[in-house]
């Protein structure tokens, strides 16, 4: 009986132990990525959300592409959109280690307010850029440890401005513009982030 609660109790306390071990890891990692302010970005469209919808939306509409009406329109069609699971994981596991959740989008900014409301739990700042040189400055100014896009000229802007790329793949439905090869700069993709 006592080897049998003697062995019930090394069990518990080797559990325990391993438990403050990780526990104690993670803490250090939060507290220190949190000091320095390390930041991730993250595209929007076709990067954390496929996008292609609320575009459409925007098109049924018949306004102007590039217009503030369209992007308004666009950035308030944020309920169209379909959240891709392995990108947002991804983020949301970045988050936890104490990094800072950077989102650009590459549009327009009128009409954004509610856009940014509903990502305000993961989100810690929003980008509009307007341009690739404007996403470039701001990747090359703060403290940016990696950089998620689906785009190669996101990749091309990360690797740029000294940031890590990581690759997302476009959902093979989507109806971006931006080029899109992945691999073709020998960064790394995204496992399963098409969908």
């Amino acid at each position: 009986m006592f080897q049998a609660l003697a062995a019930f109790f090394g069990k518990w306390y080797g559990r325990f132990k391993a438990f403050c071990l990780l526990a104690g890891a993670w803490g250090f990692l939060f507290s220190v990525n949190s000091l320095i302010g390390f930041q991730a970005g993250f595209e929007y469209d076709d990067g954390l959300v496929y996008s292609t919808p609320a575009f459409q939306a925007a098109a049924k509409d018949n306004l102007e592409p590039g217009t503030p009406d369209y992007w308004n329109s666009v950035n308030r069609s944020f309920n169209y959109e379909r959240l891709k699971p392995v990108p947002w994981l991804a983020a949301w596991t970045l988050k936890a280690l104490g990094v800072k959740i950077a989102v650009f989008c590459d549009r327009g900014s009128e009409g954004s307010d509610s856009l940014e409301a509903s990502w305000r739990r993961l989100a810690d700042y929003f980008y509009f850029t307007a341009a690739e040189d404007a996403k470039y400055r701001l990747l090359e100014k703060h403290r940016f440890i990696l950089y998620a896009a689906p785009s190669d000229a996101g990749v091309i802007q990360a690797r740029k401005a000294g940031v890590t790329p990581l690759r997302v793949r476009k959902s093979p439905k989507s109806a971006g513009a931006l080029e899109s090869n992945p691999g073709k700069f020998g960064e790394r993709v995204l496992p399963l982030s098409a969908f």
